[in-house]
């Protein structure tokens, strides 16, 4: 029998095996509950201030499947760890983001731009959203303990929900840098003269 040894553990390597594909399994589905609802959340706060999408990129790493969901470009790949809701150009620029191209943009304020800090905050705000429906269905499923495949699903997804709220916060490449980049056009734009 193979076996695999840990400090203090002794596991046949069939039960290793298994444990570590249902926890990657697991760990995977939760994961991939938290960027549905946050992606999902900024198209749906976008099409409802009327901004047109043009596509909906959903994880990294290799093509799952691409294609047209109602005109809406969608990619989906394998890991569950990046995702973005891409506007159509044309109203991106009236929103008031300006040379937008991979990794750089900057943003002014201007007559239609109280959109964009909508569109920005709708994903955190929707993983809140996910995070108390989550508790709910796991209260209504009568609490299932960790250890069990719906316990350690509802934990992960759970825990996916609090990090994309945590996108709001402004670091890297996150939602708050959009937010924080909205707050600042809004206090130093140009005021109009008066004469």
């Amino acid at each position: 029998m193979t076996a695999i040894v840990f400090p203090g553990i002794l596991l046949p390597y069939h039960a290793f095996i298994g444990d570590l594909t249902q926890f990657l399994i697991i760990g995977l589905a939760g994961t991939w509950i938290g960027l549905l609802i946050h992606e999902l959340g900024h198209a749906l706060a976008a099409v409802l201030v009327g901004v047109r999408i043009w596509g909906i990129r959903l994880g990294i790493g290799p093509t799952l499947w691409q294609g047209q969901v109602g005109g809406c470009r969608v990619h989906l790949a394998v890991l569950p760890f990046l995702g973005a809701v891409q506007l159509l150009d044309e109203d991106a620029n009236a929103i008031g983001y300006r040379d937008i191209f991979a990794g750089r943009w900057r943003f002014e304020w201007g007559p239609e731009a109280w959109r964009a800090p909508i569109i920005s905050a709708a994903g955190g705000l929707s993983n809140l959203v996910g995070l108390a429906l989550l508790v709910i269905w796991w209260d209504v499923l009568g609490r299932p303990a960790l250890g069990t495949g719906t316990g350690d699903l509802m934990l992960v997804g759970m825990a996916a929900n609090i990090g994309g709220y945590l996108n709001l916060l402004p670091y890297f490449r996150s939602d708050g840098i959009h937010l924080l980049a909205h707050i600042r056009a809004a206090r130093y734009r140009p005021q109009p003269s008066v004469a």
